[in-house]
């Protein structure tokens, strides 16, 4: 094991370990970083990066300690390395750049007195660089189209930009861009995020490189060790590099490079003309490069006393388990989509697995699914991503053997952003619409460019559907809705099971789905919905919660009203009369499709999708009754024309002649096979199977 710590102790050194010990693992090295000796305050993508490897605890008898940017070296970080040392001293390698003889001397004598016994000392060979730059060759996958790097372009000049925007068309490629993050931030903001931008620190080189097949440096590299770092692993494994820096400078350093334009205005017709058609010519050349050689890890894991681990290339689709990752959300939408979708799946050889919050775990394990438990978001955390960093580790252990993760939410976290991207899993994105117009989705938008495929499930009614991003990548597909079919005598006998579990007799079931006060304080409505439920001998009123919900005192006090905690809703809801409730994705087409009648009260929360807008068109159609959350006169009005006035009965019968969307389910799991499996995936159903 290889115990990795900085020489200095700025922001800038803990980026530079984060950053070595991210290559040194991808080389097949075991590196670890003492949790103790991390400090707070260091930034989201730091923290992200090193949070696989901090171990507790001291190194065992022959583990190594490898010292980075060690001419940084501080007193207080040698007080720290001294926890490190052990009862009889332990190797140690020194890198760093030592600017004379008598530098590396008096490392060497300040590193002897806390470990007791001399370093192995190596220099950098880069001015000011912490450790001898090397690379490791990436596992690439096929892409159906070269992928285009540029490497921070010089986008300021209009000309510039609008060179970038046509080679984005180009049908014969496909370009991102890498850069730091106030151009990224600048061009997102002028022209949105349909170009795959990357800032230098989202992204370790190491799987940034596995998505590169051709990359265009335009700005000078040699003071940015994650650039240097990304180029070395293209020149290993074999990617084409091309010089556009001025004066070819990268070309006369290096032997890797091939000239190219200097702008972007010429580019295109350059790569055409002169790159694709000798990719393989150009990859054999790289790959036996001198720049290739001298920065091949061999070398540096020989220093260590590691065996090098052998590169895989991987170029077809392989069989793995798919993971499925829902967030929780408000309510439990996101995990009830998944399980539909995992239940759909083929038989394969490893059934689908499940990461979610605990909340959802019975959910999932109903259907037969095993599931890892997530950490929720908590007040005893001090940072707002504090429990992504450890659900970011949890992933990374979990797909180590997957091969594709299903995500439904609709903000991607880090953790999912980092796992896809750093075991080269094949990502697909469940991405439910219908955001409100205020709503600033321009981080989960930057995110898609790391999905394979984006399933989106449709809406009921077309205005409905909203476009945010296109490619072919994006797929709609119909509700994906829980289909059920409640017969009238099945319908009987619940109700009267009903009945006789509460001991309450009654001829019309009234059930309240508003949750639990997760998105939105409901205790204004559903006190005022017990109070007219109350009055009523004849009525049996159930407020239905999901079983973690926290319940307040005052629902418990009623006579015609009880609190069901269940996993079964829809059930409960397709027995009863009609049901008041949120106008959330599940809840709303689940009364469309199972032809319940209801009346809607939607949550209006800022990161909500636009339940106003779901809830109107139902009304509009006389489908739904509709009250906004703070009419209770009117919500009050309404279930009265639902209980009295024959308006239950009048939707009842709009909704059994209402035409809908096929549902999306089938077709979702399909899609999520093909990306998974490949195109031959779709062929194993019969074609009588696909609607016309």
């Amino acid at each position: 094991m290889f115990w990795c710590e900085t020489g200095g102790e700025t922001p800038r050194d803990y980026d530079a370990l984060a950053l070595f010990v991210a290559q040194l693992a991808a080389a097949g090295a075991p590196a670890v970083v003492d949790s103790r000796g991390v400090p707070d305050g260091l930034s989201r993508y730091v923290q992200f990066e090193l949070a696989p490897y901090l171990r507790e605890g001291p190194p065992e008898g022959r583990d190594t300690v490898v010292v980075v940017g060690a001419h940084r070296l501080t007193d207080g970080r040698l007080a720290r390395l001294r926890r490190l040392a052990g009862p009889s001293g332990r190797r140690v390698v020194a890198l760093g750049a030592f600017e004379t003889r008598q530098a590396v001397t008096g490392v060497k004598a300040r590193l002897s007195y806390v470990f007791g016994q001399d370093p192995v000392t190596r220099e950098s060979g880069e001015e000011g660089g912490d450790w001898p730059d090397f690379g490791v060759a990436p596992r690439v996958d096929t892409a159906a189209r070269p992928r285009l790097l540029l490497l921070a372009p010089d986008l300021g000049e209009r000309a510039q930009a609008s060179a970038l925007m046509a080679l984005a068309l180009s049908p014969r490629l496909d370009v991102a861009v890498l850069t730091d993050g106030k151009s990224k931030q600048e061009w997102q903001a002028a022209h949105g995020a349909e170009i795959p931008f990357y800032q230098f620190a989202e992204a370790t080189p190491a799987s940034l490189a596995a998505r590169i097949d051709i990359c265009v440096a335009f700005g000078s590299f040699a003071q940015n060790p994650r650039a240097r770092a990304l180029i070395a692993n293209l020149a290993l494994g074999g990617a084409t590099l091309i010089d556009a820096t001025p004066g070819h400078a990268g070309a006369r350093a290096s032997d890797a490079f091939v000239r190219g334009p200097l702008d972007l205005l010429a580019l295109g017709p350059f790569i055409s003309a002169e790159i694709l058609p000798n990719l393989r010519r150009i990859a054999e050349r790289v790959r036996g490069s001198r720049f290739a050689a001298a920065r091949d890890a061999g070398s540096l894991l020989r220093l260590l006393e590691a065996p090098a681990r052998p590169s895989r290339r991987r170029s077809e689709p392989v069989g793995g388990r798919i993971l499925f990752n829902p967030t929780n959300g408000v309510g439990l939408g996101h995990a009830q989509r998944c399980v539909l979708v995992a239940g759909a799946l083929a038989s394969a050889p490893e059934p689908p697995v499940f990461a979610a919050f605990p909340s959802c775990s019975r959910l999932i394990k109903a259907h037969g699914f095993d599931v890892m438990p997530l950490i929720g978001r908590s007040g005893q955390h001090t940072q707002s991503h504090e429990n992504d960093l450890a659900n970011y580790v949890r992933l990374r252990a979990l797909a180590r053997d997957a091969r594709t993760l299903v995500f439904d939410g609709g903000y991607v976290f880090d953790s999912v952003y980092r796992v896809i991207l750093e075991r080269r899993l094949r990502g697909v994105w469940i991405r439910r619409g219908l955001w409100q117009a205020s709503q600033d989705n321009s981080v989960a938008l930057d995110r898609e460019k790391v999905f394979d495929r984006v399933i989106v499930p449709g809406e009921a009614f077309e205005e409905l559907n909203e476009t945010y991003s296109r490619g072919d990548h994006v797929r709609l597909v119909g509700p994906i809705v829980q289909r059920l079919t409640l017969d009238p005598a099945r319908r009987a006998d619940l109700r009267a099971r009903l009945a006789e579990r509460f001991g309450l007799p009654f001829e019309r079931l009234v059930v309240t789905l508003l949750g639990a006060g997760v998105a939105a304080d409901r205790g204004a409505q559903l006190q005022a919905l017990c109070g007219m439920m109350e009055r009523r001998t004849d009525v049996l009123h159930l407020i239905l919660v999901w079983p973690t919900a926290v319940l307040q005192p005052v629902w418990l006090g009623w006579s015609r009203s009880r609190v069901v905690k269940t996993h079964s809703a829809g059930v409960l809801a397709a027995a009863a009369d009609f049901c008041v409730g949120a106008a959330g994705y599940n809840f709303f087409h689940e009364t469309l499709y199972n032809r319940v009648p209801a009346v809607f009260v939607p949550q209006t929360g800022s990161y909500m999708d636009d339940q106003r807008a779901r809830a109107r068109a139902a009304h509009d159609r006389g489908l739904a009754g509709l009250a906004e959350p703070s009419a209770l006169m009117v919500l009050e009005r309404e279930v009265g024309r639902f209980l009295d006035g024959g308006a239950a009965e009048q939707a009842r019968t709009r909704l059994a002649a209402l035409e809908l969307p096929a549902p999306g389910v089938e077709r979702a799991a399909r899609l999520i096979e093909e990306v998974s499996n490949g195109p031959a995936a779709l062929e194993r159903d019969p074609v009588a199977d696909y609607p016309a």
